[in-house]
């Protein structure tokens, strides 16, 4: 028992270590996308943010779990577009942290869910940019879309991230 015990643990460490790299390459990104954010600007990353929100809320499957759980999309969207900003290479306008993998496992985001998520976002990025624009963001996109899906099929204990979130 014991022995499984340290598996579990050593399978966790495994699991953030992989989730925290897929993090900091996305950051790596986000520096090197200094030229995206500055060629959309903030107030288009916004607007697109709005409207691929207002397609979540139509969608058949991806509206129950975003319905439940955002109470102020006006804020949501705010948030996510700030968020998107800095993926793409802007500065930092909001001191917010984010918790994409805690935030997206108590929504019950599944593997299929964030399928829908990608296709979704990647035809209303279509809908606004241009085929270069659109695949750049995309690359951000499925980036986090991988962390996640590792994190869903691999999720560290809560201890294990407890300890690291004092450790950060």
């Amino acid at each position: 028992m014991r022995h499984r015990s340290h598996a579990a643990t050593q399978k966790d460490v495994q699991s953030l270590h992989l989730y925290i790299e897929g993090l900091s390459m996305t950051n790596a990104c986000a520096a090197t996308g200094n030229v995206l954010a500055e060629k959309l600007g903030r107030e288009r990353v916004a607007r697109i943010v709005h409207h691929f929100y207002a397609r979540v809320r139509e969608h058949p499957r991806l509206k129950v779990p975003f319905l439940q759980h955002v109470q102020d999309w006006p804020q949501h969207e705010a948030i996510i577009s700030h968020f998107w900003w800095v993926m793409l290479g802007g500065e930092k306008y909001l001191d917010y942290r984010y918790a994409l993998p805690s935030k997206h496992h108590e929504a019950g985001f599944t593997p299929e869910l964030l399928q829908d998520w990608l296709a979704l976002f990647n035809s209303t990025l279509a809908d606004f940019l241009d085929d270069e624009d659109r695949a750049a963001w995309m690359v951000h996109a499925e980036r986090i879309g991988q962390s996640l899906m590792h994190f869903h099929h691999h999720p560290p204990s809560a201890l294990l991230l407890g300890n690291l979130a004092k450790e950060l």
